[in-house]
């Protein structure tokens, strides 16, 4: 209700001029409803500010911010905004004021970004991001396989600007200043900003164009705004590559190589994945070449829990192994989706995108999202400021973290975008790829400590050298990815991936049952009663053990399992060889009906033997 009544007050003073009323004031702030789950404390606004500062009388936008009030501040507020662009804020308040205990302290404020999913209005643009997951579904040149996303993004665009927006008002430079009105809305003296990725710059403008507003920057995964995106993405990803390669202790000593050859085999032969569309949930049969596999290893290497198999991953890919590309997809594909993309283009085309290195999308392989970027920006046709971004220059304390294995914001570029900085701390997370604060416990620490004096040198606060996660080596797992595969189908509700395995566990639990219930009576005593039991335990213990071998693994690292299974799991095989021995003995004793029971119990095992030998035995 709140929400329909301030869209029928923008509407209002949109018309305002048109009516000859006074114009709405510059910024304000007021009750709304709330667009997600807050925690104790939190409170839900929105923020009214004009959509392009720069035009007088313009329409006005909204933007829904949560503001969790510390019973007993000592220091100023924190501020935050997400990266991307497109990347939703409001659903971390939470995280910073209770997951890293800012609350005890401050106030947290998290404001959404002008044009986000939960702004009004939104640049959302759904059939653009719908185009974009199915540029995969062919192997056609990237700058063809784009051009539906982008039409898509100018049909958006257009109905856009037909309805009053104005295009000019999705920057960094007019997110900056929504930030500034929020502060003075709200009434506080100043504040702390904390930027991640994309968001750095923000928070970097915000320091410069309110200086007295604000104390200290975080600046988590810098993105230079002077610096090449392009380059430093290419960069990145063979910096994230060979480091990753130093760490395997010699079992892959060139990861980046590996996917160069592996792009090469993608590249003679591409492979169909089955998978959907994120945007439509609709069913796609991915065609990948070695640009998609490239662009998809860029994207997996984001992630902290992934980074540590993406070596042995590239290995067997290589080498010919194709079976973990499904998940690649998936994890590709839902990255590159994932945030408001229209907001994206919107925001990118106009400030970055003109100024990257004249052909860096066309290296070889490419990073196809870099393609993407330069053939919609090409049909949107939006200006761009006059002179190149020049480099960050504020005053105030800066924070600046960086993953050592980030390959988007690689942790050189940072540190040497930063080094002009007057007061500046610059630390690197070793095993961390993009986003400290969500990756690394050692860089939350450090947050939470520097924010509490931004003049403290905490580089020896927490080990920052030391990897949360070892690299997999080549002898850690047995190299199957049909496993994951099955897990993650019956996770997706096609429980027929895991239809035999279910059927098996019964058959053990009931056949057990059966067994031990005269044993325990006293009826099923003597040699007869011992070789009944045999296939009946085996399969208990078999089940017990293979369960916590998977088990053990999930929960010291999950994503070792999308590239194989500890070596233990395929010898607890073994086991199974019990099942169709304890029916051939038992045949001996059985009634007529009992031989039934233990021929179609037989013919069940060896259904689960073979499938254990299709998923778990044969390489993939």
């Amino acid at each position: 209700m709140l929400r329909r009544l301030r869209r029928t007050a923008t509407m209002l003073a949109a018309a305002a001029p048109l009516l000859g009323l006074a114009p709405p004031a510059a910024a304000e702030v007021g009750p709304d409803d709330c667009v997600v789950e807050v925690p104790d404390g939190g409170e839900c606004g929105v923020l009214t500010v004009p959509e392009y500062r720069a035009e007088p009388g313009g329409r006005t936008i909204e933007l829904p911010y949560v503001r969790v009030r510390s019973e007993h501040p000592t220091a100023p507020p924190l501020v935050f905004m997400n990266g991307g662009p497109g990347s939703g804020s409001v659903q971390l308040a939470g995280y910073f004021a209770y997951g890293l205990g800012l609350r005890e302290t401050r106030d947290v404020v998290v404001l959404e970004q002008r044009g986000g999913a939960r702004a009004t209005p939104s640049l959302e643009c759904p059939g653009a991001a719908a185009a974009m997951a199915d540029a995969f579904t062919s192997t056609d040149d990237p700058y063809d396989e784009f051009e539906p996303a982008a039409i898509a993004m100018r049909d958006c665009l257009d109905a856009f600007e037909a309805a009053g927006g104005d295009v000019r008002g999705y920057t960094v430079a007019e997110t900056a200043r929504d930030l500034r009105d929020l502060r003075l809305a709200l009434g506080y003296d100043s504040w702390a900003a904390y930027g991640l990725s994309w968001s750095t710059q923000v928070m970097a403008e915000l320091a410069r164009v309110d200086p007295a507003g604000v104390d200290a920057v975080v600046l988590d995964s810098f993105s230079a705004p002077d610096r090449d995106f392009a380059a430093t993405a290419y960069e990145g990803l063979e910096l994230s590559l060979d480091r990753l390669g130093e760490r395997s202790g010699g079992d892959f000593p060139d990861p980046y190589a590996d996917l160069l050859a592996a792009a090469d085999r993608l590249d003679a032969d591409p492979v169909e994945v089955e998978g959907h569309n994120p945007v439509t949930a609709q069913p796609r049969t991915f065609r990948l070449t070695g640009d998609d596999l490239v662009t998809f290893v860029h994207a997996a290497l984001y992630d902290v829990e992934l980074l540590p198999v993406v070596p042995y991953l590239l290995d067997r890919l290589a080498g010919g192994h194709t079976g973990a590309l499904s998940t690649l997809v998936d994890v590709g594909v839902e990255e590159l989706t994932g945030h408001t993309l229209g907001q994206y283009w919107a925001m990118q085309c106009q400030d970055e995108v003109a100024y990257r290195r004249a052909g860096a999308g066309r290296a070889s392989p490419l990073i196809e999202w870099l393609v993407a970027d330069e053939v919609v920006c090409a049909e949107l046709g939006l200006a761009s400021p006059p002179l190149p971004p020049a480099p960050v220059a504020f005053t105030q304390p800066a924070l600046v973290l960086a993953g050592a294995e980030d390959p988007v914001t690689p942790a050189p570029a940072a540190d040497e975008a930063s080094a002009g900085l007057a007061d500046r701390r610059f630390l690197e997370f070793a095993g961390v790829g993009h986003a400290v604060l969500l990756n690394s416990a050692c860089g939350r620490e450090t947050i939470v400590a520097w924010l509490a004096d931004p003049g403290r040198d905490v580089a020896d606060l927490c080990d920052r050298a030391t990897p949360a996660y070892a690299v997999v080596g080549a002898g850690d797992l047995h190299p199957t990815t049909r496993v994951a595969q099955a897990g993650l189908a019956a996770g997706d509700g096609d429980w027929l991936a895991v239809a035999l395995p279910a059927a098996f566990a019964l058959l053990c639990a009931g056949w057990l049952a059966a067994w031990l219930a005269p044993v325990v009576m006293g009826r099923g005593r003597g040699r007869g009663a011992l070789v009944a039991g045999v296939a009946p335990l085996a399969g208990t213990v078999f089940l017990l053990a293979a369960g916590g071998v998977l088990w053990s693994a999930a929960s010291t690292l999950p994503t070792r399992l999308v590239v194989g299974v500890p070596p233990a799991l395929p010898w607890l095989g073994l086991l199974l060889l019990a099942g169709p021995v304890g029916v051939a003995l038992g045949l001996r004793r059985a009634s007529v009906r009992g031989r039934v029971l233990l021929g179609a119990a037989g013919l069940l095992w060896l259904a689960f033997a073979a499938w254990f030998v299709v998923i778990v035995l044969l390489p993939s």
